[in-house]
């Protein structure tokens, strides 16, 4: 009987290639689009699961509220872990850890690595297995290296390196660190990417923090097995708040408001997906649940047109089949076999195009890796849980696409079929309406790409305050030295015609807490030089920038930006020039002596915030700030470079133009538009040749009413309209649904940017059209055919 229904299923297939051709292709699309999505959603999941320990190991989170502001982080202080190892039963080990920029030197050759400062217990508590050394010793010496087999064959060619020295420098000079071991390298999967790792115990002889209060590392705890968090936690919080009682009466004072900080427990295995405190600071691959639910949602939105094609195109070949079903049961099939029957057609069609999805999926695997930004690789495609999820999903496709189908045609009354007395030609709103679904998240997408588009161009386009064009940014050594590079560096350009001005800065950002008057305000910190507000092009609106005229300016003199006034609360520009701030608590107070126009320091996705500009030489430098002619870059990029080593000889040379750094704030929103992109074009083609079966096969079945029209005088395109017009006003039907759909999810996602633009009515008329101009050259390819076709062959009997 299976072997009856196979060759069955497979003759149809055959008979009819156009339509299988569709129904495979479009299942194939959607099949292969799930599998990547979900080795995308697997590999999101598995982050840091392959720790021994990952079920007891927990990072220690902080989190603050300042009024009614929260904010939570994943670091703490030093004394943190050690104190808790030591008081809470519950905590087996503590292990701390940091990530800090340091220079390489080997054979004269300098570069810059980000290595993982931790404690000698490192490699016992996470699991990295090495290749040579011993776990437990490896760290113990404040001089001890460890590589990865990738980093050891990068500065030494093999991975025989035990005992072997490299220059580093983590402050002002180098030092010798011996390697002890060498790791295997750390899996793609992991939130601690270093391939580098250093003793905790060295770096914190130069940079010794034991307070409690605020934080600079990761702490993790290891609890032994069964522990209650809640109960470890609620000790935790006992000895902290005892610690930092004074601290936090103090900045209550200053801050003007209340002042909370909690300590919880994060699990390892929940820091990548983390929506608050994420991976930072030495930790890597941070990402968001959402891309996962919403490629998710893509995939199966995909696969559900695909089946969509799949049901509309079977129920549409009813009346083809019709005798055939006819006769099976005149001869005794029952409809419980025929149910079996047309279920098993479904089976070897999603078969066919299963197979060929996993053919795509490795074909594509390197573009899906690009656009999802993931290393990915072909053996992600097996396992037995890769397996189980295939057989599931070639399951489930074959009942949804078949079930309904199966139904319908095994209801076929035989009296009425075998004397074409039965007829599909009828209203048929179940085929209409998967039509509209279809198109509506066509629709849906593509007004979200083209929204998405606008809003990342507006981002470009935006007058950001400052001319960020032909701006280099070069960044030099932290440190006490780094305050007279900026003058050295101006003295040795200063007759290069193609360097149209230097300015210096401090690196990243820097916040805290100005008392102005009777308000305290929270402020952006910058350490900056006299010619930065005229390098970057920043009008001055009051008063004045800094000078070397006035000498008292790095001490007693400050700048603030528009957003400032505001907060401070006068009247505007002018009346803050004379006005004195300082931070709150501390006698010592500097004078406004110019306000800046606003302008974007950060992305804007956030609001500009009040800012003060101070020339303190206790504030050190980290940038330097180039504004070079348009002209000949390359020579000019290869000058600076040459300028850099000879003034800063032991420190890798990095630049960044500032468009680029500008570009890099809306990264994941680009990576975004293009999965969208990508998605929309997939939903569109796979609703179009889902159409253009429909069509062939309502030609088919109204060709003698087609021919009778001819014959009786109507014109061609009153039988395009025809053909044609049900679809239409499907189509019409599903933009009047996706429209207000998509305005929601749009205005939804826009509310993530400070600065956005306005969702006009075009948007939504622009995917409209889009999508109804591809479905009328669908349409009017076969409408036009069967119109133009002589009617007398159509009116011959069959």
């Amino acid at each position: 009987m299976l072997k009856n229904y196979l060759l069955t299923a497979w003759r149809n297939l055959i008979r009819n290639k156009v339509f299988s051709l569709i129904k495979i292709l479009g299942l194939s699309i959607g099949l292969t689009v799930c599998m990547l999505i979900f080795l995308y959603t697997r590999d999101e999941l598995s982050f840091d699961r392959f720790h021994n320990n990952k079920a007891q190991l927990y990072r220690i989170v902080q989190d603050w509220e300042i009024g009614n502001k929260r904010q939570s982080m994943g670091i703490t202080n030093a004394v943190v872990g050690e104190t808790f190892a030591a008081a809470i039963p519950e905590v087996q080990q503590s292990v701390r850890l940091k990530g800090v920029t340091v220079t390489v030197k080997r054979n004269d050759n300098l570069f810059n690595e980000t290595p993982l400062f931790v404690d000698d217990n490192y490699l016992s508590v996470f699991t990295f297995p090495l290749l040579d050394g011993n776990s437990k010793t490896a760290l113990t010496d404040p001089h001890s290296l460890v590589l990865s087999e990738s980093m050891a064959k990068k500065y030494f060619g093999s991975t025989e390196v035990i005992g072997k020295t490299l220059q580093i420098k983590t402050a002002d000079t180098f030092e010798g660190f011996t390697v002890t071991a060498v790791t295997a390298g750390t899996p793609q999967n992991s939130t601690l990417q270093a391939e580098m790792l250093l003793p905790l115990n060295y770096y914190e002889k130069y940079n010794s923090n034991k307070g409690w209060f605020g934080g600079s590392l990761h702490t993790f705890v290891l609890l032994a097995p069964g522990s209650n968090k809640k109960l470890v936690e609620t000790k935790m919080q006992g000895i902290f708040y005892i610690n930092i009682k004074d601290k936090l009466q103090k900045a209550q004072a200053e801050q003007g408001t209340t002042v909370k900080i909690s300590l919880s427990l994060q699990p390892l295995v929940a820091i990548h997906l983390s929506k608050e405190a994420g991976p930072d600071n030495g930790m890597a691959a941070g990402s968001s649940p959402l891309y996962a639910y919403l490629l998710s949602c893509i995939a199966v939105f995909i696969l559900v047109i695909a089946c969509i094609n799949f049901i509309n195109l079977a129920v549409a070949q009813s009346l083809k089949r019709s005798r055939e079903i006819g006769i099976r049961k005149v001869m005794g099939s029952s409809r419980t076999q025929l149910i079996f029957q047309f279920l098993t057609e479904s089976f070897l069609v999603s078969l066919v195009a299963f197979l060929l999805a996993i053919c795509l999926a490795a074909a594509i695997l390197p573009f899906f890796n690009q656009l999802a930004d993931k290393k990915l690789s072909i053996s992600y495609l097996s396992g037995m849980g890769v397996y189980i999820f295939y057989l599931a999903l070639l399951i489930v496709t074959s009942f949804i696409a078949g079930f309904y189908p199966s139904l319908v045609l095994s209801g076929f009354q035989p009296v009425r079929v075998l004397y074409n007395m039965h007829s599909s030609t009828g209203k048929n709103y179940l085929k209409n309406g998967l039509i509209v679904l279809q198109f509506t998240m066509a629709i849906f997408l593509i007004t979200c790409t083209i929204a998405v588009v606008e809003q990342l161009n507006f981002l470009e386009r935006a007058d950001l305050g400052y001319d960020s064009r032909n701006l280099v940014r070069i960044d030099i050594p932290v440190s006490n030295a780094s305050e007279k590079l900026p003058g050295i560096f101006k003295n040795e350009l200063a007759s290069e015609p193609n360097v149209l001005g230097i300015a210096a800065k401090n690196d990243g950002r820097s916040t805290g807490s100005v008392q102005a008057g009777d308000k305290i305000i929270n402020t952006e910190r910058n350490k900056i030089d006299d010619r930065f507000f005229s390098v970057f092009k920043i009008p001055v609106l009051a008063g004045r920038g800094f000078s070397p005229v006035y000498t008292a300016d790095s001490l007693h003199s400050v700048v603030v930006n528009e957003s400032f006034v505001k907060a401070a609360g006068w009247n505007n520009s002018a009346a803050a020039i004379g006005k004195t701030v300082g931070r709150p608590g501390d006698k010592r107070l500097v004078s406004i002596v110019g306000v800046i126009k606003d302008y974007h320091f950060l992305s804007l996705k956030e609001k500009i915030t009040p800012a003060i500009y101070t020339m303190n030489p206790d504030f050190n430098f980290g940038q330097i700030w180039i504004r070079i002619k348009p002209t000949d870059i390359a020579a000019t990029l290869a000058m600076l470079e040459r300028t850099y080593k000879k003034i800063v000889p032991y420190y890798p040379y990095s630049y960044q133009f500032m468009n680029e750094v500008n570009a890099q704030n809306y990264a994941i929103e680009t990576k975004w538009k293009q999965i969208i992109s990508v998605a929309s074009g997939l939903f569109v083609f796979l609703s179009c040749i889902g159409l253009f079966g429909l069509v062939i096969l309502s030609v088919q079945q109204r060709r003698k009413e087609i021919g009778i029209r001819k014959v009786l005088g109507a014109a061609v395109s009153r039988i395009v309209l025809l053909v044609s017009g049900q679809f239409i006003v499907a189509v019409i039907i599903a933009f009047f649904i996706a429209a207000p759909a998509s305005y929601f999810a749009i205005s939804k996602w826009l509310e993530g940017f400070a600065y956005r633009i306005n969702i006009e009515w075009w948007v939504f008329a622009c995917s409209g059209s889009i999508v109804i101009t591809v479905a009328l050259l669908t349409l009017s390819s076969q409408a036009i055919k069967a119109a133009s076709a002589n009617p007398a062959k159509s009116l011959k009997t069959d």
